[in-house]
């Protein structure tokens, strides 16, 4: 069978088939074909995929206003997503007492931000440094497996209990990390890092890292501002090119609107808006996570990964996301219990309720309509799809299209 596209280039190189033509290059036809090739090029659109992420959330520092959200606000109102590497003892120290960070997360994990785990508390247990903390590259010094784990067991307790958020991906404090830190990572469900060396390979087994590229905006003032934005944006065009992603890399407390009057979020503002001119529909805002999952949508080792039961329920991203009409939901639970699976809206209200049973240890899936229990189809917007068993909850969100 000839596609619509295969016709519409035929048409180009053979006029003649086109019904209506006479025999004669005309106005019109000019016209014509350069609507088909613009038609045609839709075709060929390569995407780009761009991350944004940012560390060190929050560092100690008295900037005020101590609010992510106005950089978050600039970044989504240009189509982005943020990767926050959150320090989870961050969340519990004085300087969030009053809970703003904590509510600022919550937030942006719901409108589809992703947390990535950040180390414990970035402060070496060698040599008390806080400039890295799973090695200590100042005395050498390769931690047990023990110490590596019980720092990832805490940072991971901290996010579930202040955020209910199981991280899927790690970036190491300062960048140091050895093999006990990826046998720590795998064997606490986490399969990305992004950390420097070799990119859109896995590291150890099927621990797979997406490393960042440069950053631009630590202490960026305003006699560097242009400078840093157009070598940015060649660098940008540079690793399209070679590694198909790019990753920005910026630091808390910078980004915040006390840092030189928002500099550095007028600066992310103007580099987006350069990035959405010049790769229009090519380019694709994701995060760390959703960029693995389309680089190694399946983990080297198969068998081992997919046989491997998690300590944690743990909620994979549903697909497809957006959906219309259809999607499935899959998860998998470390132990047989009871079971829910629930649609909730954004203001909280349950408005399907999938599963409702006991179920055995492992991954488990459902398909799922996009319908309400009376049957009747819900309206576009985005959801939130809540596991539940136990006294764990682990959510995701859902984008419904009609």
């Amino acid at each position: 069978m000839i596609t619509q596209h295969e016709q519409l280039t035929n048409h180009i190189i053979y006029p003649e088939t086109y019904p209506g033509f006479q025999g004669r290059t005309s106005l019109k036809y000019l016209l014509f074909l350069l609507v088909i090739f613009s038609y045609s090029s839709l075709f060929a659109i390569e995407k780009f995929y761009f991350i944004i992420r940012v560390d060190d959330i929050q560092s100690r520092t008295t900037w005020e206003p101590r609010r992510i959200i106005d950089f978050q606000e600039a970044v989504e109102s240009r189509g982005g997503k943020i990767s926050w590497a959150v320090i989870p003892h961050r969340l519990i120290e004085i300087q969030n007492t009053d809970g703003q960070l904590t509510r600022d997360l919550r937030e942006s994990v719901a409108r589809g931000h992703e947390i990535v785990l950040h180390g414990y508390n970035h402060i070496c247990p060698t040599c008390g440094q806080s400039s890295h903390e799973m090695y200590c590259s100042s005395t050498a010094t390769h931690h047990t497996y023990e110490v590596q784990a019980e720092m990832i067991r805490q940072g991971m307790d901290i996010l579930w209990d202040s955020l209910q958020v199981i991280p899927r991906s790690f970036v190491p404090p300062g960048h140091q990390a050895d093999t006990t830190t990826y046998r720590v990572l795998l064997d606490h469900d986490i399969e990305l890092i992004s950390t420097t060396g070799s990119t859109r390979d896995s590291m150890y087994h099927h621990l797979y890292n997406l490393a960042p590229h440069s950053e631009y905006t630590w202490t960026l003032s305003e006699s560097e501002y242009h400078a840093k934005l157009r070598t940015a944006l060649s660098e940008i065009e540079s690793r399209r090119q070679s590694d198909g992603y790019y990753c920005l890399l910026l630091h808390d407390p910078f980004i915040r609107q006390g840092y030189e009057n928002g500099r550095v979020i007028a600066w992310t503002a103007e580099l987006l808006d350069s990035l959405r001119t010049r790769y229009g529909r090519g380019l694709a805002f994701v995060t760390l996570s959703e960029a693995a999952e389309i680089f190694n949508p399946s983990p080297v080792n198969v068998a081992h990964a997919e046989n491997r039961i998690p300590r944690t329920p743990v909620l994979h991203p549903n697909y497809p996301n957006p959906f219309n009409p259809s999607t499935t939901l899959s998860y998998t639970i470390p132990q047989g219990g009871h079971v829910t699976l629930t649609i909730v809206d954004v203001s909280g209200k349950a408005v399907a309720r999938l599963i409702d049973t006991y179920q055995a240890a492992g991954k488990h899936s459902y398909h799922w309509d996009g319908s309400s229990p009376d049957g009747q189809p819900l309206s576009s917007g985005v959801y939130l799809s809540v596991l539940r068993q136990g006294d764990r909850t682990v959510s995701g969100k859902i984008i419904f299209l009609k």
